[in-house]
């Protein structure tokens, strides 16, 4: 048998926030890299290995002699730049563009600042790593990956997505540090040298708040270098050695690990989605990269693997995420208003008489998205409400007033919620006049939305496995559905109609809005809690009566089958005998992005959220958690902090869609999903001649049903770029640079 060798990956993981706040985290940071580099400069054998932009760009801000001096023993390859991220961000609930940007942000400043083409990605306390991860590491020019936390592995393997791409993977054995005293480092040595690899990496030095190379530490390991063969090393010297060797191929999703990450702390995740989209739609309207960088680089830090899953503590939420993720929305949204009436600028819009709208669909394909925005019902008091917006043409499409945030109208004239139905051509744009008419348009009705109820409900389960869901596989202990109270025909209109229905249980109330709108086939769900309740997961349950149904997620460039026939067959053969046998399997809890979705051979039930990332499949009822208060940063083994309360509890609101469709195919789900929740802007102007504004930049139509727009955007090259993601068999697109061909679950980024 070959000897054992060692390969010691001296490190640091630090969480630039968790237990502390962000100004801990940087003080931390400096003090950890200055300690390192006297330790670097006192034993000339010490290598040490460093990710995430982010804490690189804090040095050079705040200590740039101490940047100076890493950046030589960069170029002495003595200290390796690793993971080539703003952070070591979440993977199992990030979104594909975000994942994109980190690569593309923190291997432009690794470039620049130290000329490092990092190769290696690197996110060693992330829970759970997403299927489609090896392809988006590769489209990022990865060809590595470093983690530690998922379900069971090969210590070194080619982990490989869908469309066949793959990354050699390193799974950390034992921890990523060793800042638990001597004992945990004999344990890491033990379990190393009793791997039945031969060439091992053992990750070794202080971590979490920083601390770097222990000298106590060292001296074990320089006494350990007596006995067997271990050497100081990079990931880059590791991964050059055993990628030599053959190696067995793993697909699909690493993880889950801390399935409580999925749905706690909502509020982090609801502003994590609203900047996403935010910024996506900036660039759609020509918004330059270079505009964008800033609040890119906060939402990207913001992505952290403490912070979107909800597992730092309420200061460092409060003081610190939640106004970083309030200043992305709002520098996106100031720099949205800016291209649209700069656009508006351009237009004639002398038709309108009182007023008017303008409307732009982000989507690259025809799309009826809803319009609604508060405004005047009458602002010249001529004693009739707008119920119409016109074109230039005269075109009539009709308008609701829905009740606004406030009843109190400016001058007391009337206010509301001005909705409409808008169809529009691929990144179709449109200026309509405000009007009143004597035409008569139909209503929805609630046909739909009273059969939906019969099949809807809301379950709780007892849950106490704290914060990250410690031995959290399912929620299947029910204490009880929640007490239908009453129902109610709340609005019914020629754009909309709303079936409210009022839920109780113990100190809490629920009310569901099933919203209808004229010619959009999904129906709108907005759920307002009042929520009092603890150690408790709520569900809203969906009995969609299929027969035998597959289950699928979402995930980053991927959608996961987390249940197929296979299951029911093996359920049958597990259970016979006397036993009864399942008829419909319960999956566990897992994550999800978007939307989630039962199929069978004739229909297709599913629910799209933007906000919400954690569902199931239990006797044959589709399930989305909701609700799951916890405390803050509760972990196992720790008393909890009595004052920090509880997440998520008082008044909130969850927004999603519930989607019925025929026997479509899965590769469909993320486009629809898109329609719903990537909804169009609109913006009140006012009547003015053609003046000298911008045209907004992009024109084309991308018709492929499963082909979806990842990005479109002006590069920081000035160029057109594309990523477009494909969910289903080889097909090809037509785009402005001419007929390109995607293949079988193909990611590809294009530009022109």
């Amino acid at each position: 048998m070959e000897k054992k060798k060692i390969y010691v990956i001296c490190n640091s993981h630090l969480d630039p926030v968790w237990l502390w706040n962000r100004s801990s985290g940087r003080s931390a940071n400096l003090n950890t890299m200055h300690s390192v580099v006297r330790m670097m400069d006192e034993f000339a054998d010490l290598k040490f290995t460093c990710s995430s932009a982010a804490l690189y760009r804090n040095i050079e801000d705040y200590d740039p002699a101490l940047f100076s001096r890493i950046q030589e023993l960069v170029k002495e390859k003595r200290w390796e730049i690793t993971g080539g991220w703003e952070v070591q961000s979440d993977v199992i609930i990030s979104r594909l563009a975000t994942l994109l940007h980190q690569a593309e942000s923190g291997k432009a400043y690794f470039r620049e600042k130290f000329g490092a083409d990092v190769k290696t990605a690197y996110c060693v306390d992330s829970f759970g790593h997403s299927a489609g991860l090896p392809k988006i590491l590769n489209a990022s020019g990865f060809t590595r990956y470093v983690y530690m936390r998922s379900n069971p592995t090969p210590g070194v393997f080619r982990w490989a997505a869908d469309d066949g791409s793959s990354v050699t993977a390193l799974h950390i054995l034992h921890s990523y540090n060793t800042g638990a005293g001597d004992d945990f480092l004999k344990l890491a040595l033990k379990k190393n040298l009793e791997s039945p690899l031969s060439h091992q990496a053992m990750f070794f030095g202080v971590g979490d708040h920083g601390g770097g190379i222990s000298r106590r530490e060292l001296a074990f390991i320089r006494e350990m270098q007596k006995e067997y063969d271990i050497v100081f090393s990079t990931l880059e010297e590791y991964f050059n050695v055993v990628e030599k060797f053959p190696l067995e191929t793993v697909t699909g999703e690493l993880g889950p690990i801390f399935r409580g990450c999925y749905s706690n702390c909502h509020e982090v995740k609801r502003k994590v989605a609203r900047a996403t989209g935010k910024l996506l739609t900036a660039e759609r309207l020509g918004a330059t990269a270079q505009e964008l960088d800033k609040p890119w680089k906060e939402l990207l830090f913001n992505h952290f693997h403490d912070i979107l899953p909800g597992t730092s503590i309420r200061e460092t939420f409060e003081k610190d995420i939640f106004p970083g993720l309030g200043s992305v929305e709002h520098e996106a949204s100031a720099i949205i208003d800016r291209q649209i009436f700069r656009h508006t600028a351009q237009l004639d819009t002398t038709f309108m008489h009182e007023g008017g709208v303008f409307f732009f669909n982000p989507h690259p394909f025809v799309n009826k998205t809803i319009m609604s925005l508060e405004g005047f019902a009458d602002p010249n008091r001529s004693g009739r409400n707008f119920n119409v917006l016109r074109d230039e043409a005269g075109n009539e499409y009709p308008l609701q007033i829905l009740p606004p945030a406030s009843v109190l109208g400016p001058c007391g004239v009337p206010w509301g919620k001005l909705t409409a139905v808008l169809e529009q051509k691929a990144f179709g744009r449109k200026a309509l006049a405000y009007g009143v008419s004597d035409k008569k348009f139909p209503e929805p009705g609630f046909e739909r939305q009273y059969k939906l109820l019969e099949n809807l409900y809301f379950e709780v389960c007892f849950d106490d496995t704290r914060t990250w869901g410690f031995g959290l596989e399912r929620f299947n202990s029910t204490l009880a559905k929640l007490e239908a109270v009453e129902t109610e025909e709340f609005i019914n209109g020629p754009v909309c109609s709303i079936l409210r229905a009022h839920y109780k249980y113990g100190k809490s109330t629920v009310r569901l809005d099933l919203c209808q709108y004229a010619g959009i086939s999904e129906t709108g769900v907005k759920i307002r809690l009042d929520w009092h309740e603890v150690r408790c997961a709520l569900k809203l349950c969906w009995a969609h009566q299929l027969d035998r149904p597959e289950f699928f997620t979402g995930s980053a460039g991927a959608a996961v089958c987390r249940m197929d026939k296979a299951n029911y067959d093996w359920l049958a053969e597990e259970w016979r005998g006397n036993r009864v046998v399942p008829k419909n399997p319960f999956t566990g809890e897992f994550s999800m992005i978007d939307w989630c979705a039962a199929k069978d051979e004739q229909r297709c039930a599913a629910f799209f959220a933007p906000d919400i990332h954690s569902c199931d499949h239990a006797d044959n009822v589709l399930r989305l958690t909701i609700l799951r208060p916890v405390r803050y940063a509760d972990y196992i083994n720790f008393a909890p902090n009595e004052e920090s309360g509880w997440m998520d509890l008082g008044v909130n609101e969850r927004l999603l869609w519930l989607a019925e469709y025929g026997n479509i195919p899965v590769a469909a789900l993320p486009k629809l999903a898109d329609s719903r929740l990537t909804t169009g802007e609109v913006r009140e102007i006012t009547a003015h001649s053609a003046g000298t504004g911008i045209a907004l930049p992009f024109d084309f139509t991308l018709d492929a049903p499963q082909v979806t727009l990842v990005e479109v955007r002006k590069n920081s090259s000035g160029k057109t770029e594309l990523t477009l993601m494909n969910h289903g068999g080889e097909t090809a697109v037509t785009l402005p640079c001419g007929k390109v061909t995607l293949k079988k679950n193909e990611l590809k980024q294009l530009e022109f």
